[in-house]
C-alpha cells in the first residue's frame, strides 16, 4: 500500500526529524520527494513542541542523543500531553529494560537502535503513513 498524504487537500506527509536521522534528509528528498514528504528540521525541544502543538507535523523521529534541554522520553511525555496519537519514532542506543518500557508506555510508535540506516528510516516513515491513513479512513 502506498500512502501519499495524511492531510486533507493533498498536502504531503510532514515529518519532524531530529539528530542522526537528519543526515538522511538529502536522500529522502531524492527518493521520496517533496510531493510526498516534507521534513521539518527543528533546532530545539521548544521548537519541536511548537511544531507539534500547531499541527504542522504528522509525525516525528526523535534522537535521544540530541543535545537539548529535555531528553527524548521527556519530549515524548510532553508530546503526549498535546496529542496521544501523534506517531513518534525514538532512535536510541539505550538497551535497559526500564527505559524501553517507559518509551512503550508513552506510546512510542517504535524504538529503533542507532545507527539508523536509511532503509530503516524509510520503513518507519512508510509504517507511520499507513497507520495515519488507516485512522483517517476509519474516521478516527
Amino acid at each position: 500500500m502506498v500512502t501519499t498524504t495524511t492531510r486533507p487537500g493533498g498536502e504531503p506527509f510532514s515529518l519532524v526529524i531530529t539528530g542522526e536521522a537528519e543526515e538522511w534528509l538529502p536522500a529522502l528528498e531524492r527518493i521520496v520527494g517533496p510531493r510526498f514528504l516534507v521534513p521539518h528540521r527543528v533546532s530545539s525541544d521548544s521548537e519541536l513542541l511548537q511544531v507539534v502543538q500547531e499541527g504542522k507535523a504528522d509525525a516525528a523521529v526523535l534522537d535521544d542523543q540530541a543535545e537539548w534541554l529535555i531528553d527524548a522520553l521527556g519530549l515524548l511525555r510532553m508530546i503526549r500531553r498535546v496529542s496521544v496519537a501523534f506517531p513518534v519514532v525514538v532512535v536510541t542506543t539505550r538497551r535497559d529494560r526500564r527505559w524501553l518500557q517507559d518509551a512503550l508506555q508513552l506510546a512510542a510508535f517504535s524504538v529503533v537502535r542507532r545507527p539508523m540506516a536509511l532503509e530503516e528510516l524509510l520503513r518507519q516513515i512508510q509504517r507511520m503513513m499507513v497507520r495515519i491513513e488507516r485512522h483517517l479512513r476509519e474516521g478516527r
